[in-house]
């Protein structure tokens, strides 16, 4: 059973889960696409009046956004 889930979450293939395999599951830019159709659903909802969200909550996902993007950048320059 634990050599299965090895294989399964070894995404680096190194023979180890480790903290990078982990990182790789993490940050993806599906993870992004996710964010930005909740920033784009919750903003439009304010804008139809549907609720009432705080723009800084949008800015913070924003940022976290841009965050996950440049991790994701980096690490797959260093492949």
């Amino acid at each position: 059973m634990k050599r299965t889930l090895v294989k399964l979450l070894d995404f680096d293939k190194d023979g180890e889960v480790d903290l990078d395999d982990v990182a790789f599951l993490l940050i993806r830019h599906e993870w992004l696409f996710v964010a930005g159709l909740l920033i784009t659903a919750g903003s439009l909802g304010n804008v139809l009046g549907y609720s009432n969200i705080d723009s800084d909550l949008f800015w913070t996902f924003g940022g976290l956004g841009m965050i996950l993007e440049y991790k994701d950048d980096i690490r797959r320059r260093t492949r």
